[in-house]
């Protein structure tokens, strides 16, 4: 899923890869070092003792894109293991591997798992894992620790390519297919020999979101899931507030067209590698293309994605992807787990299906078992050892136990262990400044002070260097009109900002294939973005919550956007944001309703209320707190061409004057949740 922004296959697989493999090594010293002792002491007789680190991989295996799957354990060199013969693991003792299992869908279709578990006679607790990125190299890359940390703790582990994707059969259709397979494939794991019936899911971004999904479902023996770093809604995914998610584009061609290219036969990059060599080498003139409907290099492999392009406002058509009109029917506790950096998705995803459940959930226990985790990282697996994300230093409280909670949640609910996971405050939030973790009751907190603050100026808010302010003090009062005059022609209270938007010159993040906190005051030079700053503030001042801006404007054209962004401002001048890059978005057709859009009368104010945007930072002694507006934000979003022309069938493009208003008729403001210091839970 624009897993995207940063990509979930390289946060999920690459990256986490590289740091599990790290700590692999260094936990495998011991065990070598005691494995040789064992040798010269003459313990050890055979060549085919378990000493390997998890990052090794077995002989004969490849990438898993288009590489085929690794031989079983034990299989002679050059003869593939049978679908579904059981042997035991020889890369980990005690463990036993079941390769490519077949597993009917309803529709006769099938794919195929593989399945991690206990190399002992018995009935095991079961986990769920299904992903778009290919299984067959998850475990000995260690890219995936969950899958052996689960089956040494007696779990039996279902790690399953999702349908149309490498192993498994029928054609990838991504989201809509994968309540009723999920469904099928948890009352199918549900039914083996090796199962005692009690299944659990796990899994980050898209393989997170495959969970809701199955949940939507009601699949009978699914008992609890963790999904972390996804969506509640399709319409805060695949668009945001009305505007196109642009990255899904790089999403597609570097994580799921090189595998479906390679299945159909069809020209172009069939690797990960050479994917990415094309992207780097093309991507900003594919970034550029227009019209975006007609974009060539999808076609073939993605049809879908012009699907998704065909509809831009919400209907029906989303239906597939809204769990929170599903929330009723769910009936597991769940484990919401996300990041203040990670795609916006995610912590809009992780506090609306938290609160639906715990307010709509289909029994008690549902309600009752919800739980919400929010950190400081970007979107992937946290490094248990991490204490850096974008540019910013978080600390060592940061760091976490991603895997270990995985388990955990499952040892409750699978194994009816007490271990407290699910006791206490329901909510645990890192809060960003302070750099501390904190249980809170509730979502938003209860305490929390709803304070405006007010877009000042002298109408040159143009850049940092501007004249524009950030106030709790409104505009004075003047009966100021949109035009910038009262009735009776005297000057407005205020005068309003301008500026111009031209969609062939956007707001460009150059660096917007990461994720995380960065300088963008570089940004705040251009004359098309607006800025206003408080003064340095005398005292610690924290902001944890939803955030909200009433943004009064006006725009010579009969579509355009607004977007804003939150940034905490440190004193030697760096301006650090405070959300992804999706957040604080609103196309103006969509400004009352994403149903029923309608176009701007030109030059004529109107109240865009933007919301989308999640936080918590005190901001600290002697910083300044910064809210920048502007029209574009490309490439996280498609470019708003100002012309009203239906969504993505056009190129041609016009420039839009804008006019931000902040009079005492027009008080344009942001709406900070403010917790006051010192007040406790």
């Amino acid at each position: 899923m624009p897993e995207l922004r940063l990509s979930p296959a390289s946060r999920e697989r690459r990256d986490a890869a590289l740091r599990s493999a790290a700590r692999a090594v260094a936990a495998a010293v011991p065990r070598v070092r005691a494995a040789l002792a064992a040798l010269a002491a003459g313990a050890i007789v055979g060549a085919g003792a378990a000493v390997a680190c998890r990052a090794e991989r077995p002989p004969g295996a490849t990438s898993a894109v288009g590489g085929p799957a690794a031989p079983a354990p034990g299989t002679p060199a050059g003869q593939a293991a049978p679908a579904g013969v059981s042997a035991p693991y020889a890369h980990f003792p005690n463990l036993a591997l079941d390769r490519n299992v077949p597993v009917p869908m309803r529709d006769g279709i099938v794919l195929r798992a593989d399945v991690y578990r206990p190399d002992a006679p018995g009935k095991y607790p079961t986990l769920v894992y299904r992903t778009p990125y290919g299984k067959d190299d998850l475990f000995e890359s260690g890219s995936e620790p969950t899958i052996g940390r689960a089956a040494h703790s007696g779990y039996a582990v279902v790690v399953q390519d999702v349908r149309g994707r490498y192993h498994s059969d029928g054609e990838f259709l991504p989201y809509h297919q994968e309540g009723k397979d999920g469904h099928d494939t948890i009352e199918w794991a549900a039914a083996q020999p090796w199962s005692n019936g009690r299944v659990g899911t796990f899994g980050l971004s898209y393989p997170g979101a495959v969970q809701w999904l199955a949940a939507m479902e009601t699949p009978p023996h699914l008992v609890s899931i963790f999904p972390a770093m996804t969506f509640a809604t399709g319409r805060h995914f695949f668009y945001f507030a009305g505007a196109f998610n642009h990255d899904w584009m790089r999403w597609i061609e570097l994580y799921i067209a090189p595998d479906v290219r390679l299945r159909k036969g069809l020209r172009g990059a069939t690797s990960e590698k050479e994917a990415e060599a094309a992207w780097n080498r093309l991507k900003w003139q594919w970034e550029y293309f227009l019209p975006i409907r007609d974009f060539p290099l999808l076609k073939d492999v993605a049809p879908w994605y012009y699907d998704w392009l065909a509809h831009p406002d919400d209907s029906d058509y989303w239906a597939f992807a809204d769990v929170v009109a599903a929330h009723a029917k769910i009936a597991v506790p769940a484990l919401n787990f996300s990041s203040w950096y990670d795609s916006n998705y995610g912590p809009l995803g992780a506090t609306a299906n938290w609160s639906g459940m715990r307010k709509n959930g289909a029994t008690e226990l549902a309600r009752r078992g919800q739980r919400l985790i929010l950190g400081p990282w970007d979107h992937g697996d946290p490094g248990e050892s991490e204490t850096k994300v974008g540019e910013l230093e978080f600390g060592p409280s940061m760091t976490l136990d991603y895997y270990g909670q995985v388990i955990r949640w499952h040892d409750r609910w699978l194994k009816g262990i007490r271990n407290g996971i699910d006791e206490g405050p329901p909510v645990r939030l890192f809060v960003m400044g302070d750099n501390v973790w904190r249980d809170e009751n509730e979502w938003p907190l209860a305490r929390t002070e709803y304070t405006p603050h007010y877009l000042r100026g002298a109408g040159r808010a143009n850049t940092a260097s501007g004249d524009g302010r950030l106030s709790k003090d409104p505009p004075p009062g003047g009966g100021g009109q949109a035009g910038g005059e009262t009735q009776a022609g005297a000057p407005a209270s205020e005068p309003p900002d301008r500026y111009l938007y031209d969609p062939r010159r956007p707001v460009v993040i150059e660096n917007f294939e990461v994720m995380g906190p960065y300088d963008r005051s570089r940004l705040q030079s251009r004359q098309d973005v607006l800025v206003y700053t408080t003064d340095a503030l005398p005292e610690d001042v924290e902001v944890t919550g939803p955030i909200t801006v009433h943004l009064w404007a006006a725009s010579s054209a009969v579509d355009t956007d607004f977007c804003v962004m939150l940034y905490d401002v440190h004193p030697d001048g760096r301006a650090f944001n405070l959300m992804p890059n999706e957040a604080g978005m609103v196309r103006a057709r969509y400004r009352d309703s994403e149903s029923a859009p309608s176009l701007l009368t030109p030059n004529e104010p109107a109240e865009f209320v933007i919301e989308q945007m999640v936080t918590s930072n005190v901001f600290k002694k002697g910083h300044r707190m910064r809210l920048d507006v502007t029209s574009s934000r490309f490439p996280s979003f498609d470019r708003n061409p100002n012309t009203g022309d239906p969504f993505g069938t056009s190129d041609r493009m016009v420039a839009a004057r804008q006019t931000v208003f902040h009079d005492a008729a027009h008080p344009s403001r942001v709406i900070l949740p403010i917790i006051p210091r010192g007040s406790g839970k």
